[in-house]
């Protein structure tokens, strides 16, 4: 199929009252330089999201699930900026601002990853080549305001962790699906519905590795994030990095993590970080001004960031391989929370 120019909305003629700003992907990885960089990224356009973005991947060679993730993020953000724009004009119509990607710029390799995982099919301009197609999928998504529980749990058992991907009993399966819907509770409980965001949604993107045997989720959200929660909620004045250690710890909660306040549970990382360490795999967050990640000892390390992100990202590795599923009485027989 031909390769049509991706936009994320229809453009018109562009006036001189907005910038076209082109920026050039680098190559990618689910690392801490990567997250850095999509942070600047992220703080560059929400600074100033009423203008025209082109992203170009000429110099992109891989691009990891957390990039897919904040990509997808960026262009609801500066459309949803624009929209309001507008509105405010009295309902003229005025030259649309979007984003632009470049697929004619991606190798072979990345157009097809992000054909496969639904993100093009987001971000198309009807009339140049047809959309890009729809269908099963763990890659890219985009959650509404409101949190659709069965949608959710359908996608993360029958597509993320499907059969082929990973072989483990039914009961496990469930414990796991239950610990990942910790992260979408959140974001939607402290980053979504308690907040007018300039996103307003969650964005979510999920990764199969068959050569290591892996999987792999992001969640993303701009809302209020996990460190300014916290210390809006206690009373006594906390640092940054103690905020985001008394989040991760048992039972704490703010009670704005969740969609349901009566919900006894904290945010759900003290769960996330006893499979993440028995399977082997990772965990990290970045929210506010810090940065947390399951070590090998399977304790939280926190640290600052260089530059802080309004918002939270939390992403996960799995490893597949049989061999790391030691766990006692199928991880202790968590409750699930459908």
């Amino acid at each position: 199929m031909s390769d049509p120019i991706c936009y994320h909305q229809l453009k018109y003629k562009i006036s001189e009252m907005n910038k076209h700003i082109r920026i050039e992907i680098p190559t990618l990885r689910d690392d801490r330089n990567g997250y850095e960089y999509l942070i600047k990224l992220a703080n560059r356009i929400r600074t100033d999201p009423l203008n025209d973005f082109t992203f170009n991947f000429k110099k992109c060679s891989l691009l990891s699930q957390n990039a897919v993730c904040m990509l997808g993020a960026l262009a609801i953000l500066v459309d949803k900026a624009n929209s309001i724009y507008r509105k405010g004009f009295g309902g003229l119509l005025f030259p649309t601002r979007g984003v632009m990607f470049e697929v004619v710029s991606m190798n072979q390799n990345i157009a097809q990853q992000l054909i496969d995982n639904n993100f093009l099919s987001h971000f198309h301009k009807e009339g140049l080549g047809g959309m890009y197609p729809e269908g099963d999928y763990i890659g890219y998504r985009q959650h509404d305001e409101f949190l659709d529980t069965n949608e959710i749990a359908t996608h993360l058992r029958y597509h993320w962790l499907s059969d082929e991907k990973l072989r483990i009993s039914e009961d496990l399966k469930l414990a796991i699906v239950s610990k990942i819907f910790e992260i979408f509770m959140n974001a939607y409980g402290h980053g979504v519905m308690k907040n007018n965001t300039e996103m307003g949604r969650v964005v979510s993107c999920g990764y199969h590795d068959p050569k290591n045997k892996q999987l792999k989720i992001t969640v993303m959200d701009f809302g209020i994030g996990v460190v300014d929660t916290v210390k809006k909620f206690l009373p006594q004045n906390l640092t940054d990095e103690s905020a985001m250690k008394w989040a991760l710890e048992s039972g704490n909660s703010t009670k704005t993590d969740s969609i349901n306040p009566d919900t006894p549970r904290g945010l759900g990382f003290d769960l996330l970080k006893r499979f993440v360490t028995v399977n082997e795999g990772s965990m990290v967050i970045y929210s506010n001004t810090c940065h947390a990640y399951v070590n090998k000892e399977g304790e939280y390390t926190v640290d600052r960031l260089k530059i802080p992100f309004k918002g939270t990202i939390i992403s996960i590795t799995i490893n597949c391989d049989d061999r790391y599923y030691k766990f006692m009485q199928n991880t202790e027989n968590q409750k699930s929370y459908f």
